[in-house]
Order: C-alpha cells, then sequence, then structure tokens
C-alpha cells in the first residue's frame, strides 16, 4: 500500500522546480536577445584603431599634445583615455604612459 499523503508535496514540490527552471531559462533567453540587440562591436573596433593610430603618430615623430589633439584623447586623474559612446554603449580606452 502507497502513502498517498506522501505523494501531493512531493508532486508540488517538482512542479515549482520545474516552474522555476523555466523562469530562468526564459530569463536568460530574453536578455541574451535585448543585450545582442544594443551590443555593437564595431564602436570597440574603432577604439583599437585610435589606438593603433596615436602609436603610429608616435612612431613618425609627433609630440604627445599633437597626437592628442588630433585623435581626441583626453586627461584625467587616471591618465590619457579615448572614450566614445554610441546607443548606449560607452567605451573608456586607457592609454598606458
Amino acid at each position: 500500500m502507497k502513502n498517498k499523503k506522501g505523494d501531493i508535496p512531493v508532486t508540488i514540490l517538482v512542479l515549482g522546480i520545474v516552474a522555476v527552471c523555466i523562469l530562468a531559462i526564459v530569463s536568460f533567453y530574453a536578455s541574451s536577445l535585448k543585450v545582442q540587440k544594443n551590443f555593437d562591436i564595431q564602436i570597440v573596433k574603432e577604439i583599437k584603431l585610435l589606438r593603433e593610430k596615436a602609436d603610429f603618430y608616435s612612431n613618425l615623430g609627433f609630440t604627445k599634445e599633437e597626437t592628442d589633439s588630433a585623435l581626441n584623447i583626453s586627461y584625467d586623474g587616471q591618465g590619457r583615455y579615448i572614450f566614445s559612446k554610441r546607443d548606449g554603449v560607452s567605451v573608456r580606452y586607457d592609454i598606458p604612459r
């Protein structure tokens, strides 16, 4: 003879766990769609290109001031950096000294 009183809580527990797992999968899927729609890798490529241009200008003999004014390189308390923002994505690339 089976204990039918024990079957109901176990069934509710299993259904609850399945519901939480389905909710988590749907949440991850929805957030991945949102990130893929808003994230553009092109801005990272542009910052990398500006960094390579800064190195190229330095190798040609331009001063830091000339290079910084030509490529819009900024200064703050942490040092030199390149900053760009597009479509809600902002990239700050710190240039080593």
